[in-house]
């Protein structure tokens, strides 16, 4: 009887060391994804007020023209 619970408790663990492994790479796998990363062909601009770069889905448009931020936007419109 006492081999039985034995190897009943080595299958337990055995299975709950494998979920925790497979529940860790999944996390990995989901980090390395939503890392923020920018994709190889995102199309950088640049901010005409202070001359940063910025990819194009975060840049603030206005008119044609790009800024990294809106506060870059304003001082451009109110320095011209």
């Amino acid at each position: 009887m006492s081999r039985i619970l034995f190897i009943f408790v080595l299958l337990v663990v055995g299975f709950l060391l494998l979920k925790s492994w497979q529940r860790r790479q999944n996390l990995s796998k989901q980090h390395k994804q939503s890392s923020g990363q920018i994709e190889k062909n995102t199309r950088m601009v640049r901010c005409l007020y202070c001359d940063l770069h910025v990819p194009e889905v975060e840049a603030v448009s206005q008119g044609g023209k790009h800024f990294c931020s809106l506060e870059h936007a304003k001082l451009h419109l109110t320095k011209n």
